[in-house]
């Protein structure tokens, strides 16, 4: 299915999740604007990639943990886009703290990224849609939230980042009921995905079978559920949770540590 020229905005989309992300929906027929940071030459390895299956695909350079980063990639974006029409929140600041240790830039650092830009993110495309609305030119945009399963199942671990999710998830639902007229707000929050920086694959399967169904989320499910929700025109504040049912028995401590 070919969308004319209809922009998906994927924030931190040039490796990982992201990249796979975005590699189902160009196979979908969107257009992708690749948002990354610091990672410059994977993201033009990976546009080369999709513009060589057929993707159209841009890239826009900012920091999220800054007010004129995530200004210029508003800006940039509605410039040089046909429509802008969907945007996914899949960039994250993910470090270890505690709530005795953390400190003002922890704090900060996951907000800012997980939280601040996402907010600024969806009120800039609600503000477009509605002015898009107005020259006939889109009726209705969405917008996917990347959460995180263990904001169900609680444990005291990485404690800023837990708390910088549990906004994001509070944003899920405040910006649906407050953007019903223009933008369906939804998110998934997937359990342990891919493998951690320096985790080994002995680890990461031991971590998944901790859970219920001895398995937690895919990266197949995490996008078949993006389609899901891009096709459901009646969902909007919703939250998907892929976990193997790890929420319904949490560990007491965080199964990466």
């Amino acid at each position: 299915m070919i969308h004319e020229d209809k922009t998906i905005l994927v924030t931190a989309s040039a490796k990982r999740l992201g990249k796979f992300i975005i590699t189902d929906l160009v196979e979908a027929g969107w257009s992708i604007a690749l948002h990354y940071n610091k990672s410059k030459k994977l993201a033009e390895e990976t546009a080369e990639e999709l513009v060589k299956i057929g993707g159209k695909v841009n890239l826009y350079q900012a920091d999220l943990a800054k007010k004129s980063g995530i200004e210029k990639l508003i800006k940039n974006i509605e410039v040089n886009e046909s429509l802008w029409v969907g945007l996914i929140n899949n960039a994250g600041y993910f470090n270890y703290d505690n709530s005795n240790n953390f400190n003002f830039d922890d704090l900060y650092n996951h907000m800012s990224v997980n939280f601040t830009a996402p907010a600024i993110l969806t009120q800039a495309l609600a503000n477009y849609t509605i002015k898009m609305q107005k020259q006939k030119k889109n009726t209705q945009g969405f917008v996917i939230n990347i959460l995180d399963a263990k904001i169900f199942g609680l444990n005291p671990d990485y404690y800023t980042y837990t708390l910088s999710k549990q906004a994001m998830y509070g944003l899920t639902k405040m910006s649906a009921l407050s953007y019903s007229s223009c933008l369906r707000v939804n998110g998934i929050a997937p359990g342990i995905t891919l493998l951690a920086p320096g985790q080994d694959q002995k680890a990461f399967k031991k971590s998944h079978k901790q859970n219920l169904l001895k398995a937690s989320s895919t990266v197949e499910e995490i996008t078949s559920t993006i389609q899901l929700i891009i096709k459901s025109r009646s969902m909007t504040g919703h939250v998907t949770l892929l976990d193997g049912g790890a929420h319904l028995a949490p560990p007491r401590k965080d199964v990466g540590l």
